[in-house]
C-alpha cells in the first residue's frame, strides 16, 4: 500500500505477501540430504496451502538513499544474498548460501521474525546496512503466523556494507559486499561422539563477502551480460551445522540477438559441515563407521559439493520455462550415499 496516494505520507509504503508452500522435499525423500534442496519452492518453509511471509512498514527519506524497514522481516533481502544467485533452481546458493539459512540467527524467505533494518547510502555507489532482529528457531512456524514470545531465543545484530560500481561506457554493474552477524542466543555443541553432557556457548557469528561484476554487456537490461559471482560464507564451526561455504558461477543474460531475457547459468558450491553433524543416512546397528574401533558411533557429515546447470527460455511477456540440471557430490555430506544427478524444471508465470 502506497500511503503517499491514501494519505498524502511520502515515500511510506506498507506490504504484506503470503504464498503457496505445499510440497515435500526430494532431497529427504530420495538423497538422504537434509540440508540442501534441490527445489526452490516445494517443502520449504512448511507444508501449507497458506503461508504469511512479509508484513512490515517501511519509510524513504533523500531519494531513497536513507530506508528504514520495521516489522516481520528477515537478515535475508539484505545480509549475504543476492537476486542473481536464483537464476538457478537449487537452494545451495539460492538467493543465499545455504551456510546462513541453517542458523536461528538468519532468516530467509519464507522465514520471517520481528526486524528493524536502516539502509544508508553515503555515496550513490556505496551503502551501510545495520539491522536487529529476534532470534526464533521457528522463524514464523508453518504458516508463518506463530509469532509468540516463548519461541524468542535472543536477538540478532547485524552490519554490512557494500560497493556496486558502474565501469565504462557500456556501464558494466558490479556488486562487493561484506558482513557480519552476531547472534546472542544460547547454542548447544553437538558432542555426539561422547557421553559428556552438553556443552553451551552464547554467540554464534556469522561473516561473509561476496561478489558479481558484469564482463560484457548484452543489452538493455541491468542484467543482460556475461556476468561471474561468487563468495564464502563461515558460521562459528562448533555448533553451526555448516561451518563453511564457498560458491562460484558464471550468468550469461541476454547472450542471444532477439531473446534478450534468455539465460544461461552454472553454479558450483562447496560445503563443509561443522564438527560432529550427524548424517541423515545411518547404517545398521554395529556396522563399521567412521571408526573400527567404535563401530556404534554415529556416521558423521564433513563435506558435500552441489553443480547446478539451467537455462531459462523467455517464452513471453510473463512467462518463463527453466529446465535445470544437478549433480551432487557426496549427498548428505557422509559419502556412503552414491552421487546423484537430478534433472528438473522451474516455471514462472507472472499475470
Amino acid at each position: 500500500m502506497d500511503w503517499e496516494k491514501i494519505l498524502n505520507i511520502p515515500d511510506f509504503t506498507t506490504t504484506i505477501t503470503a504464498v503457496q508452500r505445499h510440497g515435500r522435499r526430494l532431497s529427504t525423500d530420495a538423497l538422504q540430504d537434509g540440508v540442501v534442496n534441490p527445489q526452490q519452492i516445494y517443502g520449504g518453509g512448511g507444508n501449507v496451502l497458506i503461508h504469511l511471509v512479509y508484513f512490515y512498514a517501511q519509510k524513504k527519506w533523500l531519494h531513497e538513499r536513507i530506508i528504514l524497514t520495521a516489522g516481520r522481516y528477515a537478515p535475508g533481502p539484505d545480509f549475504d544474498s543476492s537476486p542473481l544467485q536464483c537464476l538457478v533452481m537449487g537452494q545451495a546458493t539460492c538467493s543465499q548460501p545455504r551456510a546462513t539459512t541453517l542458523t536461528d540467527g538468519y532468516s530467509s524467505w519464507p522465514g520471517t521474525v520481528w526486524s528493524m533494518v536502516l539502509r544508508v547510502r553515503p555515496t550513490k555507489p556505496t551503502y551501510i546496512t545495520l539491522g536487529a532482529y529476534e532470534t526464533s528457531p521457528l522463524k514464523g512456524g508453518t504458516a508463518g503466523t506463530d509469532w509468540g514470545g516463548d519461541h524468542i531465543t535472543g536477538a540478532t545484530l547485524a552490519i554490512g556494507g557494500g560497493y556496486e560500481p558502474v565501469f565504462g561506457a557500456h556501464k558494466l554493474n558490479g556488486h562487493y559486499k561484506i558482513g557480519m552477524l552476531w547472534d546472542t542466543s544460547r547454542h548447544a555443541y553437538n558432542e555426539v561422539d561422547t557421553d559428556a553432557p552438553t556443552r553451551w556457548r552464547h554467540g554464534q557469528m556469522i561473516s561473509y563477502i561476496a561478489f558479481d561484476q558484469m564482463l560484457m554487456r548484452n543489452g538493455q537490461y541491468s542484467d543482460s551480460g556475461l556476468i561471474i559471482l561468487g563468495g564464502y560464507t563461515h558460521v562459528t564451526s562448533g555448533i553451526s551445522v555448516i561451518s563453511d561455504q564457498a560458491y562460484v558461477g558464471i550468468e550469461d543474460i541476454g547472450q542471444f540477438a532477439g531473446r534478450p531475457r534468455d539465460a544461461l547459468g552454472l553454479t558450483w558450491s562447496a560445503l563443509r559441515y561443522g564438527p560432529n553433524i550427524k548424517s541423515i543416512w545411518q547404517p545398521e546397528h554395529g556396522a563399521i563407521l567412521l571408526d573400527p574401533l567404535a563401530p556404534d558411533r554415529p556416521l558423521l557429515a564433513s563435506r558435500e559439493s552441489i553443480f547446478d546447470a539451467t537455462y531459462n527460455v523467455h517464452v513471453g511477456d510473463g512467462i518463463d520455462i527453466a529446465p535445470d540440471f544437478q549433480y551432487f557430490w557426496r549427498p548428505g555430506g557422509s559419502g556412503r550415499v552414491k552421487n546423484a544427478a537430478i534433472l528438473g524444471i522451474n516455471a514462472h508465470v507472472t499475470l
